[in-house]
């Protein structure tokens, strides 16, 4: 034992001396390691330094070029308004149109720059423009910026469109192309008769962002061209994205200007939170030029030049730490073989220990019998077996353990002449404290020169899963009775087409035995053109998932043919894989029925209809010529009658007698044509703006008679509808001339033609009438139904709107009534959308 303890100490001390001397090899390589990263940081941080000063130099160089680009640029601009606001063409008294385009034209001709110049009175009127569309249109000149100057140009902020034309008063909102603007110079100058006038020069934004790209010259650099506020005028590469954007919130106009007029950092950017920038605002001009570029990519840059520089550094660093790693590795080798034999020992006792704990914390009861089935060792898990301390289990025979149902069993698997391997049971225990437990147990026997000696084995507590299953299995047994009692027809197929299941109805139905069908194919029990549906549906159903409703003729057990509705739906497992089809089937032979029944008394009732309306139609025809003669004898006798005044009036009662007689079968015998097939409508694809022009000229003589104006604003673009000309024409016709007899002398009638959100054809007749009364809105549509307000015999027969209302809902649309404020009435006409194929464009 002395010998033991005295070799220990030698090893102990032999082994922290070289632990100590690993230690400084480390240290010191440690060090030296260190020394030549200092060395290599050094260098390279020179050189980097270096690099970034470079960059910033030529950023400064490039912020200078482009900002005396733009400079000049800007003054080439002035001149040539200057040029124009002193030119004898532009400040005569008396202006010559012809003169001043030609002033404009030659001056645009020599600035490249410049997209347009016109010139514009105080008001925002075009008086001319080197852009022939923009003549004669007013402006917003308050988006050109200030107009209180004089004496000189002032530059205006961005705007966004190709000219003058996106700032008219008056027009539709029309949103620029992406990029698409311009940067407006405004001269104030006054004529010779003292009146103020302003010449417009729109810059475009693409001369400054040209220069830019050509003074990059395709480098690394981004650059954008802001006025004094950061509002961004032009940009190249990058920076054209930013156009019309504000960028004031950069540390360029926060914290430089306008201290400084030019300088460079690194650090915010319009283009990045870290960016090697340089700026430079002009002396004379509101304008501020950015040149900057991503730091990270300058960095990037510099390193892949300076690949050789690091290598070498890289190398020389890893030479250093490769040595120190070499001679510590030696040492520290000799180290670990002078602990390695102290270290087996100590492994050989923490292995007995932790097979020791890991026999108390294994979670299954672990056990060893002899050949007679005698328990010789059990683990702690025997407590959660049993109940009792596992010391009781020692000596005892397994077959009287478990319960006495599982005991076959323990002695078929504690057989000697069984083979070999391991062997599975099952058993069923009573625990101590009641209940009863299922567990599963392994057995391996163990041999000693070829003779059983015991058993060493495991049980696992499935007392929960055995629960499970039988539950699982009283649940599927009543998902069978509520298949069997559910008395719609339900089959189930797998994906073969084989039948799995069928319930009691569906034997009923199809009058056949459910032992006689399962296992066969369903296709094979059906006719030849059912089993063909079934074929078609199931195989979609299988491809696409889901559920699948269709009607077919089905074979009932009384053999006749059932219209029977299937609902098909796919069976999933639990990987969501189809597994089968479940069919369900609902007669609905009788419902058909009901509904063929239905349709023959809804045709019977629509025959009646149209035999009504031919009738009413033939007796309109009959009534119309005698009134003919009734009209002409009466005319005759007014003539004859002109000596006799009182003769002459009761001819003249009772030729508008005969008038009004007339007007009312005309209209009777519209409604007839309209309700029967007399009245067929001949539809097609019109521009509507045609329509209603000539509607609008022929009721010029009424409005002239009434001393009445009419307003017709109809879309710039075509309102395209599929109508019956001629109908359409009436409606309008009824509907205008309605407005004019109800609005009062000297008032106004409008009609507005227009596409609405949805696509529809959307026409308006405004009037400034007594309006009709709220309750009566609906009312006026139909037939003999008059306002209140008009029924002193001004309103007609009363069947105007309603020959409106049946022409507009047979082409597919709506006509309706709102009153104004503060009077008058609107009668709205929508036609309903037609699809973009349909579009096509008409003149006027």
């Amino acid at each position: 034992m002395a010998n033991t303890h005295a070799a220990a100490s030698i090893n102990a001390s032999s082994a922290e001396r070289w632990s100590r001397a690993s230690t400084l090899v480390l240290v010191g390589g440690a060090a030296a390691t260190l020394i030549a990263v200092i060395l290599v940081a050094l260098v390279t941080g020179n050189a980097f330094r270096r690099a970034i000063a470079e960059e910033q130099s030529h950023s400064i160089l490039l912020a200078r070029v482009i900002e005396d680009q733009a400079t000049r640029t800007l003054d080439s601009g002035e001149m040539a308004l200057d040029a124009l606001a002193m030119s004898p063409v532009l400040r005569a008294a008396v202006p010559d149109a012809a003169a001043i385009q030609a002033a404009l034209n030659q001056t645009l001709s020599g600035l490249p720059f410049l997209r347009t110049i016109a010139v514009a009175d105080a008001h925002g009127n075009i008086l001319a423009s080197t852009s022939p569309s923009e003549a004669g249109i007013r402006i917003d000149l308050e988006r050109l910026g200030p107009r209180n100057v004089g004496g000189r140009a002032v530059l205006g902020p961005l705007v966004m469109g190709r000219g003058l034309a996106a700032i008219q008063l008056g027009a539709p909102a029309v949103k620029a192309p992406p990029g698409l603007a311009f940067i407006p110079l405004l001269r104030l100058m006054a004529s010779e008769a003292g009146r103020p006038l302003f010449l417009v020069g729109l810059i475009n934004p693409d001369a400054f962002s040209n220069f830019q790209y050509l003074a990059l010259e395709g480098g690394n650099f981004e650059s954008i061209v802001t006025t004094d506020k950061g509002m961004v005028l032009a940009g190249s590469r990058d920076g054209a994205a930013l156009m019309g954007a504000n960028v004031g919130g950069i540390p360029v106009f926060t914290s430089y200007l306008p201290s400084k007029e030019h300088e460079q950092y690194v650090g915010r950017g319009a283009l990045g939170d870290r960016q090697l920038l340089a700026f430079r605002a002009s002396s004379t001009k509101p304008l501020v030029v950015i040149v900057e570029e991503s730091y990270s990519r300058v960095v990037w840059r510099w390193l892949s030049g300076a690949k050789a520089l690091l290598g070498i550094g890289g190398a020389l660093v890893l030479l250093v730490a490769g040595l120190t790693a070499a001679v510590w590795r030696v040492v520290k080798l000799r180290e670990a073989a002078q602990v390695a034999a102290n270290k087996a020992q100590q492994r050989i006792a923490q292995s007995e220990r932790e097979l020791s704990v890991l026999m108390r914390s294994v979670q299954e009861l672990i056990f060893r019998i002899d050949a007679q089935g005698v328990v010789t060792y059990v683990n702690d898990h025997w407590v959660a077996f049993n109940g009792s301390p596992k010391e009781q289990a020692i000596g005892k025979r397994l077959e009287d353990i478990v319960d006495p149902s599982s005991r076959d069993d323990v002695r078929k698997a504690l057989d000697p002449l069984a083979p070999a391997g391991v062997r599975h049971l099952q058993t069923k225990v009573r625990p101590r404290n009641g209940g009863e437990m299922h567990f599963d147990v392994a057995l391996v026997s163990l041999r000693s020169e070829g003779r059983l000696v015991g058993f060493v084995g495991s049980a696992v507590n499935v007392t929960e899963r055995w629960v499970a299953e039988h539950r699982l299995q009283a649940q599927i047994a009543f998902q069978n009775l509520l298949l069997d009692t559910n008395p719609l027809p339900i089959s189930v197929v797998d994906l073969r087409g084989a039948v799995v299941q069928v319930n009691r109805a569906w034997e009923e139905y199809k009058g056949l035995d459910r032992s006689s069908v399962v296992g066969r194919l369903l296709t094979d029990l059906l006719p030849a053109d059912e089993a063909q549906v079934e074929r078609l549906h199931t195989r979609e159903l299988l491809a696409k998932g889901g559920q699948a409703f269709f009607e077919t003729k089905v074979l009932h057990a009384d053999a006749m043919r059932r219209e029977t509705r299937v609902i098909k739906a796919a069976i999933t497992d639990a990987q969501g894989h189809v597994s089968g089809v479940l069919s369900i089937f609902v007669d609905v032979s009788e419902f058909r029925e009901a509904e063929r029944a239905t349709q023959e008394a809804r045709h019977a009732a629509e025959e009646a209809s149209r035999a009504k309306s031919e009738f009413v139609a033939n007796m309109s025809h009959e009534l119309r010529t005698p009134l003919q003669s009734i009209l002409g004898f009466a005319e005759l006798g007014a003539l004859r009658g002109r000596a006799e005044p009182r003769l002459a009036g009761m001819f003249e009662d009772i030729h508008s007698a005969g008038q009004r007689m007339l007007a009312l079968v005309n209209d009777l015998l519209e409604v007839s044509k309209l309700e029967s097939t007399v009245g067929t409508f001949h539809l097609e694809r019109i521009d509507l703006r045609g329509l209603i022009q000539p509607v609008v000229k022929e009721l010029e003589p009424l409005l002239a008679r009434s001393q009445q104006t009419m307003h017709l604003r109809l879309s710039e673009l075509p309102l395209v509808a599929k109508v019956d000309p001629l109908r359409l024409q009436q409606v309008i016709r009824n509907v205008v001339a309605n407005a004019i007899k109800f609005s009062p002398p000297g008032s106004a009638i409008t009609v507005v033609g227009r596409m609405d959100s949805r696509g529809q054809v959307h026409l308006e007749v405004h009037d400034e009438g007594p309006g009709v009364p709220e309750a009566e809105l609906e009312q006026i549509f139909e037939a003999f139904v008059q306002s209140s307000k008009t029924k002193d015999g001004s309103g007609g027969t009363g069947l105007g709107l309603a020959i409106c209302r049946k022409i507009i809902e047979a082409m597919g649309g709506q006509i309706f009534a709102r009153n104004l404020t503060p009077k008058g009435a609107a009668f709205h006409i929508v036609l309903p959308a037609r699809r973009f194929a349909e579009t096509q464009p008409a003149p006027l």
